[in-house]
């Protein structure tokens, strides 16, 4: 049995803006490339059955690539879709959010940033709620996603770290974080 997390590849972000949950940012070709070798990794090391993608195009992109090496069932949920982040970073570059509150908290005190529309628990709670529906699948989703499952998942003591780069492949045996 294999349940895999995917952050979707590098994305196209000439502004370097915090996009968070907002639509339209597409992979770059850097990002492409990523995914296409994620699909070969996964092939070669797990059997999956299905893909379930976040809705963001970048995530739907990177999971029709991967598919294209797997063949294999895919769909999307709402469920594994990004966390928005603080209201006051969403499309801001990184300079402008380094003078915000939020992100002298951000390494400190994660958990309790301010102006969430989402708590970081109840984004674990939305993404364990289809993670335990499905065996064999890969969840293509981002990364402040994916940290919130693990963190919660294995009731961690630092939401710092665990953070996967682009198509980078997570999954948990005997409650430890693999990564490949």
């Amino acid at each position: 049995m294999s349940k895999l997390f995917l952050r979707h590849g590098e994305v196209q972000n000439d502004k370097d803006i915090y996009y968070a949950n907002l639509p339209g940012f597409h992979l770059s070709n850097n990002g492409r490339t990523q995914a296409k070798n994620a699909g070969i990794k996964i092939k070669e090391k797990f059997d999956i059955k299905n893909i379930v993608s976040s809705p963001l195009l970048r995530a739907r992109q990177t999971a029709e690539i991967v598919n294209s090496v797997l063949k294999v069932n895919i769909s999307t949920s709402y469920n594994i879709i990004e966390w928005a982040g603080p209201s006051d970073w969403i499309g801001k570059t990184w300079e402008e959010i380094k003078a915000t509150e939020n992100f002298k908290k951000a390494n400190s005190d994660p958990l309790n940033l301010t102006n969430t529309e989402e708590s970081l628990k109840n984004v674990y709670d939305r993404v364990k709620n289809i993670y335990e529906k499905y065996e064999d699948t890969l969840f293509v989703s981002h990364q402040d996603t994916i940290r919130a499952f693990t963190y919660y998942y294995l009731n961690d003591n630092d939401f710092t770290k665990n953070r996967p780069n682009h198509c980078e492949i997570q999954y948990f045996k005997n409650f430890e974080l693999q990564t490949y």
